[in-house]
């Protein structure tokens, strides 16, 4: 399609001010987001309109006030286009449909839910869940350990208040002075936060709030106040294996612990070899071969750290899936039939299936796209990722 040359010029200048690390996510989604409303209106040309609408659109609520500044620098009258950005929620799942989906998910893997839980839950977060990326996960673990929640993430409707705030407020959430909640306060006040998402648990309800940041530098972490000590103890293992720049906190109120997340660009550059050390280097033990090669493909990799350990307590490789075939659904009979019971509200079915290792042993994660957004959302994430680990 073709541009108005002064809009083009105005494209290159807008994508140069955005933060380089996010820059290869956001540049194609304006690209995409100015050429769709141009033939929305049936436009010739690509026009100022069609650029402006679409900037407001793919730009997470955290990231609009500096992007307005800069559309002032460049002398645009940004107001006039307002009542065209379409800021609703762009799904709409059925709620009562997904408490079902939920409870049906725990009933053949084994789990026990708890609907008044569930809703409870699903209630304090109700619009997000109707209207934002989906899933809903179980694992491999032995029956008495196992568990289902459901999750959701949203970058574009801003969280007022946070979900942490919303969690105390409705009384889901008790602060019983552990420092994982002096954590996430820290952590939302330190970073630059991009969007949230929260895990309802099948048994117990709110189970993990996770804070997504703009994709930079752990630095920062080291110098939180609140960290767990054991995390202060992996600078030489971070440093050694790339892993440099980071992308989400999730911190687990059922177990006490926080996940640090690396997104990884696709196609990933790293080797076998550079997979099988990251685990090894962790005392861990590798899986097999076939499990090792799913985990060179992951879109992102994250480990588990607690207050009450001077160890890294896991390491999980998650990888997405397009279609249910590429699921290796052979590696454990959960798996297999999860992709094959597991309920959607998508007309698509699409998974992501994880490789977790403790020293323990290892299990498996497996995951739907329930409501066929999940999937693409972590794809456009891994275009902010690392381009390798070593």
């Amino acid at each position: 399609m073709e541009w108005q040359p002064e809009v083009e010029q105005l494209f290159e200048s807008i994508v140069l001010g955005v933060p380089e690390m996010v820059r290869p996510a956001v540049k194609p989604a304006l690209f995409e987001g100015a050429e769709k409303k141009c033939m929305e209106r049936n436009g010739k040309k690509v026009a100022e309109v069609d650029l402006i609408v679409a900037l407001f659109e793919v730009t997470p609520p955290a990231f609009q006030p500096t992007m307005i500044e800069d559309l002032k620098k460049h002398g645009i009258d940004y107001n006039r286009y307002l009542a065209k950005v379409q800021s609703e929620f762009k799904l709409h799942t059925d709620i009562n449909q997904l408490v079902k989906d939920i409870i049906k998910i725990s009933e053949f893997t084994g789990v026990r839910s708890n609907e008044e839980a569930i809703r409870k839950g699903i209630k304090a977060y109700e619009k997000f869940f109707a209207g934002a990326p989906l899933s809903i996960r179980t694992t491999t673990k032995p029956k008495e350990r196992r568990d289902v929640a459901a999750r959701y993430v949203e970058f574009f409707i801003p969280h007022n208040p946070d979900p942490y705030t919303t969690a105390i407020n409705k009384g889901i959430l008790v602060n019983d002075g552990h420092p994982i909640h002096d954590m996430i306060v820290e952590a939302i006040n330190t970073f630059e936060i991009m969007g949230y998402g929260v895990d309802i648990d099948a048994s117990s309800g709110l189970s993990k709030i996770w804070p997504f940041v703009v994709p930079g530098s752990i630095d920062p972490i080291f110098a939180m106040k609140s960290i767990p000590s054991s995390f202060k103890g992996y600078r030489d293992y971070f440093d050694k294996h790339k892993l440099t720049a980071f992308s989400l906190f999730a911190f687990d109120f059922l177990h006490n612990t926080i996940n640090i997340y690396f997104m990884l660009k696709q196609p990933f550059k790293s080797s076998y070899e550079s997979c099988v050390s990251l685990v090894e280097d962790l005392g861990f033990k590798v899986a097999s071969e076939e499990a090792m090669k799913g985990c060179v493909e992951a879109a992102h990799l994250n480990f588990t750290f607690s207050w009450n350990s001077d160890k890294i307590e896991r390491l999980c490789f998650g990888i997405t899936c397009n279609d249910p075939s590429e699921v290796p659904i052979h590696l454990h009979p959960l798996i297999k039939e999860f992709v094959e019971k597991a309920p959607l509200q998508s007309d698509s079915r699409k998974f992501i299936w994880g490789v977790t290792f403790t020293n323990n042993g290892l299990y498996y994660k497996i995951e739907n796209d329930y409501n066929g957004a999940m999937v693409d959302f972590l794809q456009m994430g891994c275009k902010a990722g690392l381009d390798y680990y070593q």
